[in-house]
């Protein structure tokens, strides 16, 4: 504790404290600003792609009942459903060998498949024709083109041409129904439902007779209708949605159209081919469609890539629609108004998440997009580790520049407070080194002019207690003095690196952010050599020796010889009188503001006027340049402004500053001076 209590010791640890708390500071208002921008960012992107997915169903939905009504009015699918109407009763009646290798097939379907055996003879024998005796594997059945009959000589001229269509747009199955009989007549697939007679059971209540009753009560044509997914056992009890639309002959309806919508389809639509990461959704952002029940109606991207882990949830099908259920807090979204929020997938895990309802005709679905938290604010931890690791970095910095500060300017102190003991202890040998031609070199230089003198007289004690406190107190005003010089110069430019520390700290270039710190390390050796030569700064001398005027006229000149614009001085009145601390004030003001209009303004004109009144001195100082908006945001103080302000506070005086960008700057200072003073009017 006795290190700390030293001079030296406190001034380090100022320093380093002020640079910790403007790196924290910095740190923690990046670290909250990235969040915030990065959550909306996160938003935006995950509404966009939300709104393209809706888009994309929308669209598909659109082109799907597009082909219905196209396919139902198109003449060979009429002439298609005619023929083979007329065809059914020249089908022949299934045999008892039919019927056998028929009721091994359906086997194959599982417990239960027997309810499904077609009752009408004729079925039979056309399901076995189509499946039963179809040489191709079940997925394939669709490959068989001739048959023998009449009813297969029609199947051999209509397949190919509804076969193409059904795989050029991705259809499960297209299918072709009697509408007097309500007979499947046709379908592309060929599953169990070839043949059959829809009202009977168990067919009555199968999605596809449900949907053929609804095409039938339709009034007019290029009118359809949808169902929703529910399992459908002829398809293995996978889960099928449809569309429909009568086929119409003269007014009259001769049969219904239906289309079998694909699984696989939906997802394609959904995931843009699998294209997640070109759609700007990383590793785990993902889009999906929830319906009724709060099911599933495509499938997640995780079970997508990744189907052996998920195989549970995907089911014989490989897929989970109709089987899982979406999170409960994403669940009550799926009738509301599109938004976005934070949540938890079905898994628990926390995400970011967009919503919106989709119209689609018939159905009631809901869209989400969804991108895991961990990896949308990835960056911000990322940003957080770079601000720790510069802070360590800048905090050693700041530790070596506020030892080398705090040695440079206490040292000579130090040795006046040792000189001023020995002397009180009456060693009148004592002499200071003079190192430098400041107030610190002077006060040196007076303190052995004074041993010396002291040395050739003799003086009483009471002299020399009195000397002793004369020389203390001297060495207290040059203290001061040289940590108002430290609290408006020095200190103010070491926070301003830690500023532009946090600046680099946001930058997410790696060599953007080497090219910071190795601009930081360069003003931190210049900061090193302005503590070096802040004796030599502390006081001009033309100001002492020639006055204030004349340093001023000095200072314009060295402005614009250092490549500034011309500056328009204009005096009013006599400032020889002055006080000393006034003089060096409007100097330092002057001297601050010329160096603001060179570094940041790019101005070709300044001007710049001094007047001397009864009670107070005005200093105003324009420039034509860029000017700056205080009002903003990212608008700091910066150092220069704050050294100006900090002088005339001590003086008692004001300062105005005042710009708006595009229209330069106009600052404008009075200092106060004694009211026994009477200026001479003059001007120049």
């Amino acid at each position: 504790m006795r290190w700390f209590q030293s001079y030296r010791a406190k001034l380090q640890a100022v320093f380093l404290l002020l640079g910790l708390a403007a790196i924290a500071l910095t740190g923690w208002e990046a670290s909250a600003g990235a969040s915030a921008a990065l959550r909306e960012a996160t938003y935006d992107r995950l509404t966009a792609y939300r709104q393209a997915c809706v888009r994309r169903i929308e669209r598909y939905f659109q082109d799907l009942s597009g082909h219905v009504l196209a396919l139902s009015a198109d003449e060979s699918v009429l002439r298609a459903v005619e023929e083979f109407s007329a065809a059914w009763p020249s089908l022949p009646v299934a045999n008892p060998a039919h019927d056998r290798a028929l009721r091994e097939y359906y086997r194959g379907f599982g417990a239960g498949a027997e309810s499904w055996f077609p009752l009408d003879p004729r079925s039979r024998s056309l399901q076995h024709l189509f499946l039963a005796s179809n040489p191709h594997p079940i997925g394939a059945k669709d490959r068989l083109l001739e048959a023998p009959g009449p009813y297969g000589r029609i199947h051999a001229r209509s397949h190919p041409t509804l076969h193409r269509y059904q795989t050029a747009f991705g259809f499960y199955d297209i299918l072709l129904i009697d509408a007097a009989t309500a007979r499947v007549l046709y379908s592309v697939f060929k599953e169990p439902d070839l043949g059959v007679h829809l009202p009977a059971p168990p067919y009555r209540q199968s999605a596809l007779g449900k949907i053929f009753d609804r095409a039938m009560s339709l009034g007019e044509p290029e009118q359809f209708v949808l169902a929703d997914y529910e399992p459908y056992v002829p398809s293995h009890s996978a889960p099928a949605a449809f569309a429909a639309a009568p086929i119409w002959r003269a007014g009259s309806k001769v049969g219904v159209l239906a289309i079998q919508v694909s699984i696989a389809e939906i997802n394609r639509v959904m995931t843009a081919d699998r294209n997640w990461a070109a759609e700007g959704l990383g590793r785990t952002g993902q889009a999906y469609i929830m319906g009724p029940g709060n099911t599933l109606r495509s499938d997640m991207r995780y079970m997508i890539e990744q189907p052996e882990r998920y195989r549970d949830e995907l089911g014989e099908f490989g897929t989970a629609v109709l089987r899982l259920r979406v999170a409960e807090d994403a669940a009550r979204f799926r009738t509301s108004a599109p938004g976005t929020e934070i949540g938890t997938d079905v898994r628990g895990v926390p995400v970011l998440r967009s919503h919106a309802p989709l119209n689609v005709p018939g159905i009631d679905w809901a869209l989400m997009a969804e991108i895991e938290m961990e990896e949308a604010f990835e960056p911000v931890r990322k940003l957080r580790s770079r601000i720790l690791a510069i802070g360590v970095v800048i905090a050693a910095g700041f530790w070596i520049a506020a030892a080398l500060l705090a040695r440079s300017v206490t040292r000579p102190v130090t040795r006046l407070a040792e000189g001023a003991q020995r002397l009180g202890d009456r060693n009148f040998d004592v002499r200071l080194p003079v190192t430098s031609n400041d107030e610190i070199g002077n006060l040196a230089a007076d303190f052995n002019r004074m041993a010396e003198a002291l040395q050739k007289t003799t003086v009483s004690k009471e002299e020399l207690r009195e000397l002793a406190g004369r020389l203390i107190t001297a060495q207290e005003d040059e203290r001061r003095r040289i940590a108002r010089e430290l609290h408006d110069d020095l200190t103010q430019r070491l926070a301003a690196i830690a500023i532009e520390t946090g600046n680099v700290s946001r930058l997410p270039d790696p060599v953007a952010w080497r090219e910071g710190l190795e601009t930081i390390r360069q003003r931190m050796e210049q900061l090193s050599g302005e503590v070096h030569r802040l004796s030599r700064r502390l006081h001009p001398a033309m100001l002492d020796d020639l006055g204030l005027i004349v340093a001023i006229e000095s200072e314009c000149r060295g402005f614009f010889e250092a490549g500034g614009p011309p500056v328009e001085l204009e005096v009013t009145g006599s400032f020889d009188d002055l006080a000393p601390d006034a003089r060096l004030a409007l100097y330092r003001i002057v001297q601050e503001s010329l160096r603001n209009i060179r570094r940041h303004a790019a101005a070709e004109s300044v001007w710049l006027k001094l007047e001397r009144g009864n009670s107070e001195v005005r200093v105003e100082i324009r420039d034509d340049g860029r000017g700056f908006d205080r009002s903003s945001p990212d608008w700091r103080p910066g150092l220069g402004l704050a050294s100006m302000q900090e002088r005339v506070r001590l003086l008692g005086g004001r300062i105005e500053i005042g710009s708006e960008p595009g229209k330069g700057t106009r600052s404008q200072v009075w200092l106060p001076v004694p009211e026994s003073s009477s200026p001479t009017i003059t001007a120049s």
